[in-house]
């Protein structure tokens, strides 16, 4: 069964000397469609009449797109450009730079009992430019609180307080990012008691 199919393999060759009479098949079949079919302009000669035709060019702006500009300067007062938007990579910088900064005032208070440290708190703070609080730290949120710490929550909110107005103000936070959209002027961050 096998010596079989050795021997169609020497057949191949023959069919491979049949296309020299197909190759003059080919021109005799491109000689009749043209005989039978009408003669039609082909696609993408741009013959049609919308092709053809005359497309408007120039402006699309109205005549009075200048309309509200003056020629006097800008009153803006800011010297750098500001930023179009805070990315998350920075807030996560300047999150770690602000907690960085809190840690020994934040070492300094005393938990107040099992459990109170898994407590985070989400705080929000008004800041200045020199990094001074505008307002008391607000306290926004909570997290893991559960039955067994739960009553500890008050406590823990008044030590972030006081932890972040003990450590104010802050320093090195970027200048470039104080007023853009979701820069450090109004600053919300997860904050948890040392433990």
């Amino acid at each position: 069964a096998r010596p079989a199919p050795a021997k169609p393999a020497p057949a191949k060759p023959a069919p491979a000397a049949k296309p020299a009479p197909a190759a003059s098949k080919p021109s005799q079949s491109a000689a009749k469609p043209s005989a039978s079919r009408p003669t039609t302009p082909a696609r993408g000669q741009g013959n049609s009449a919308t092709a053809t035709a005359a497309k408007p060019r120039g402006s699309r702006l109205g005549n009075d797109f200048l309309k509200g500009l003056s020629p006097d300067p800008s009153p803006s007062k800011s010297e750098a450009a500001p930023a179009t938007k805070i990315g998350a990579q920075q807030l996560a910088n300047i999150a770690s730079a602000i907690l960085r900064q809190v840690q020994p005032c934040a070492n300094r208070q005393v938990t107040p009992g099992p459990g109170a440290e898994r407590i985070r708190v989400t705080m929000n703070l008004k800041l200045n430019r020199d990094g001074s609080l505008a307002a008391a730290p607000r306290v926004v949120g909570h997290s893991g609180v559960d039955g067994e710490n739960d009553r500890y929550v008050d406590r823990v909110d008044d030590l972030a307080i006081a932890t972040f107005k003990g450590c104010s103000p802050l320093r090195g936070l970027p200048a470039e990012l104080y007023d853009v959209p979701g820069g450090w002027s109004n600053f919300t961050l997860r904050y948890k008691l040392p433990g």
